[in-house]
């Protein structure tokens, strides 16, 4: 008995040394900064978007550290970076809900060490070997920095069923400079493709599902990990420097308009607008001009009529159309949001003048919708879908 034994032992020692532990997958409820529960005066400017307006934010609330810590993280595709600000903090913004981490509290918390990076990355880390400390900073197109400690730490998430997880040595970093005044809530949760990204600890799939804005009963969701959503229409992604890329192959303003050559476009939830290079925006523009029929109030920096005019169309799908045929289709009286006066109805798309000529598609454009990510694989998958868990 004790030679057959044995014999099972040896027999199954290497399948239990080559095991990977079995990764968690994260179901992360998300709410946005319009909401009822949470503060609406506290808005941002999209982290990805030069020049846009303060708007919306879909937000994560992760405990850090032991014990428990609570932080509202906005979730952001745009950038790979996690951070939250940390005390002490001389030089950062004012936060409306929940202090400063204070990581000097925790007994889960510990310094992480780093390779240095390319001089010109962003996020840029670098390590001294003295101090044994990995600083990095971090550049955003709406001109804000943040600098700080790359450090790792055990986080906490409330699961959509009432229970919770936990993860141990999550990289993030602790901010000790945040020079911009328009960050939402304590920090970003960075989505972006990196050797820190928080991504890497759940594997290569991740999923996003954004309800109805006007709804105040819709729902909205991150999931990390394996148990992510990535089923719908499937579209080849590129990954570039920390980037996802879609290419997009038409745009719709009523009917389809192909491009003449495939333009690269950044699907990213901290932008509030959508952003077109000059071209492409006056493409939109004369779309609208001849399917409404009525002159507009402006055409720069967005293009804006009379509410009325917008209330009288009927149902009507602007939106865009990617490589291998996935679509992304927003509801026209979606799409125009209220800028300044209620009788004025703007556009959610601007136009891109400088020289950033890819388009970014902002989080009023995702209205509805489940954004899936294997990129492993290297496809995104985009589905039209009510977004309950």
């Amino acid at each position: 008995m004790k030679t057959t034994m044995n014999f099972v032992f040896l027999f199954f020692l290497p399948l239990l040394i080559n095991a990977k532990p079995k990764r968690v997958t994260l179901h992360i409820p998300l709410v946005h900064n319009g909401a009822n529960f949470y503060d609406s005066k506290v808005v941002s400017l999209p982290l990805s978007s030069p020049h846009s307006q303060r708007g919306l934010a879909f937000m994560a609330e992760i405990h850090f550290g032991s014990p428990q810590k609570k932080q509202f993280l906005h979730m952001d595709t745009g950038s790979s970076l996690t951070w939250t600000q940390c005390f002490p903090c001389s030089d950062c913004y004012a936060q409306k809900i929940y202090p400063k981490y204070r990581p000097a509290a925790s007994i889960t918390y510990r310094d992480a060490m780093c390779e240095d990076s390319h001089p010109k990355s962003n996020p840029h880390f670098a390590f001294d070997p003295l101090t044994r400390i990995c600083t990095y900073q971090q550049h955003y197109l709406d001109e804000t920095n943040i600098k700080g400690t790359l450090a790792q730490e055990m986080i906490t998430v409330d699961t959509h069923d009432g229970g919770f997880k936990r993860v141990h040595g999550v990289y993030f970093g602790c901010n000790t400079l945040s020079d911009g005044s328009y960050f939402t809530g304590t920090g970003i949760l960075g989505l972006g493709v990196g050797k820190y990204s928080i991504i890497g600890e759940f594997g290569s799939k991740f999923s996003f599902c954004l309800g109805e804005i006007s709804e105040p009963k819709a729902s909205h969701n991150l999931i990390l990990g394996d148990g992510a959503n990535v089923q719908g229409h499937p579209t080849v992604i590129n990954i570039t420097e920390g980037h996802t890329i879609f290419q997009l192959e038409s745009i719709i303003v009523g009917e389809e308009i192909t491009l003449d050559d495939p333009v690269q476009v950044f699907v990213d939830t901290g932008s509030t607008l959508s952003h077109l290079s000059t071209n492409l925006y006056y493409k939109f523009v004369d779309a609208f001009d001849d399917l409404i029929g009525s002159r507009p109030l402006s055409y720069e920096p967005t293009l804006c009529y009379k509410a009325d005019t917008i209330e009288r169309l009927e149902k009507m799908d602007v939106g865009f159309k990617f490589d291998v045929g996935a679509e992304l289709s927003v509801n026209i009286h979606n799409i125009f949001i209220q800028q300044g006066p209620p009788e004025i109805r703007c556009l959610a798309i601007q136009n891109n003048k400088e020289s950033f000529s890819h388009v970014i598609i902002g989080v009023i454009a995702m209205q509805g919708y489940n954004v899936g990510y294997d990129l492993s694989a290297k496809t995104a998958y985009i589905n039209k879908q009510d977004c309950d868990m």
